[in-house]
Order: C-alpha cells, then structure tokens, then sequence
C-alpha cells in the first residue's frame, strides 16, 4: 500500500466535503451503543484520523491505524489541535498487532477494498477477530462491483477547491475484479509559489459480498448483517457500498 502518499496534503479538502462522517459516526454509535460494554475502539485504515476523532469526541478510547505514515502525521496534528488523545499505530491491517483487546472496531471508506488478494483479507478478518473482546462488534464498509463497473466505470472525475485540485481516470478489470485509479492531484498551499501536479495509482478489488460473509464466519464472527450503505435497509443490486456489521 504505497499510495496516500503526496495525495495525503489534500486528502481532506475533498473527502470532509463528499463524505458525510458525522452521519457515519451517529450510524456507527446507534450499533455500539447497544453492547453490554464499550471503552476502546480500534479505528482500521484510519487515513487522517477523520472518524477516529469523531468517535473519540463521543467518548470512546481510540485507537488509530493506518499504513500511510504520511496520512497518520496528518491525523496527530488533528488530534493535537482538536485536544484528543488517541493511540495512533503505523501498522499494515495484514500485519495487526496491538497491546490489549478491544471492544469494537471500524473501518470506513472502503479501506478493506484495498486488500487486493482473497488470503490476505481472510488474514485481515482473523487478527480482528484475535484483538476483539468477546461479544465486541466490528463494521466496516466495502465498494461493491457494481460501483466499480456501472458508477465509476471508465470515467474521468475531478475537483478543485481551496486551491487544491486533482483529477482520477478510473479503469475496472472485470477479469480480476482490480478497479484502478490514476490520479493527479496539486495544492498550492505546499508551496504557494508552486503548482506542481503529482501522480499515485491507487488500487481496490471488489468482492463478492457473500464470500465475504463466508471468510467472516470463518474467522469467528457468528452474527453478520448486511446493509446497504450506512442505512438499515438491506443490500439491493444497484447498492454501491455494503456495510458489515458483525458480531
């Protein structure tokens, strides 16, 4: 996962507008909140601490991880200006290793969807399942294939604000279920004199949500629900991203 690299200095001048985390964070809080017992939560892919921050003002101990150094520093100066304390861990989800146990975990804005091979993301659902307290909950959202072939498909996307832009081409292999995304992407406030565009390729596979639910229950999870987005209808066949509630 060499990407969100120099992509991470604009990372949030468009994902806090597109994506609604507040929501996200009220949805997540309704589950959790049902729990015997919740203290500490561990945050997966947590990029720039933007849901990390919000469950962490809602009270929880939070921990944060992410394989981005460079998404992580972000997300500490967040933590530092927003006075929140938060256990932030540079750590690959395919090698997860933390202290103690936890009591639920996230991860939101299709970062499962990065794990490009079938073992590694069963791998990924069994270390959860090895740091999560019995009777804990872990929910995470994935971009289902149809986003991939029908919403994305062959497009070209772009934005620019704050002076920030960038551009994506978007190509989805069928074949191997890979979607690829070429960006380009500047800010102007890494140096104001400068406009330099830089270029990463990102990378996400889509699966077959009942497969999913399969390597779940493999991995030790017994009760598994699936919703359509952050809702409480259920999948349908134009849904474009499937949350997992697992139990």
């Amino acid at each position: 996962m060499e990407c969100y690299k120099g992509f991470a200095a604009v990372y949030d001048t468009f994902m806090v507008r597109d994506i609604p985390y507040d929501a996200w964070a009220d949805y997540i809080c309704e589950i959790i909140n049902n729990l015997d017992k919740c203290e500490i939560i561990l945050d997966l892919a947590c990029g720039t601490g933007n849901m990390t921050l919000r469950l962490a003002e809602r009270g929880y101990d939070m921990i944060g991880t992410d394989a981005s150094e460079d998404m992580l520093a972000l997300a500490q100066d967040k933590a530092f200006e927003a006075d929140r304390r938060v256990l932030w861990l540079a750590q690959d989800m395919r090698a997860l290793d933390l202290y103690g146990t936890v009591d639920a975990v996230t991860c939101v804005c299709d970062g499962m969807n990065y794990i490009l091979e079938s073992d590694e993301l069963k791998e990924v659902f069994k270390r959860v399942r090895l740091f999560l307290n019995p009777g804990g909950v872990f929910i995470f959202d994935m971009n289902t294939e149809y986003k991939f072939k029908e919403v994305l498909a062959e497009g070209t996307f772009g934005d620019s604000f704050e002076g920030a832009e960038y551009q994506w081409d978007n190509v989805y292999d069928a074949k191997t279920m890979i979607n690829e995304y070429r960006l380009s992407f500047s800010s102007l406030r890494r140096d104001p004199g400068l406009r330099s565009f830089e270029n990463e390729i990102h990378r996400q596979r889509a699966y077959d949500i009942g497969e999913i639910s399969n390597w779940l229950m493999d991995a030790g999870f017994s009760s598994i629900r699936l919703r359509d987005g952050y809702t409480h209808e259920p999948p349908k066949a134009d849904t474009a991203r499937v949350v997992f509630i697992c139990r």
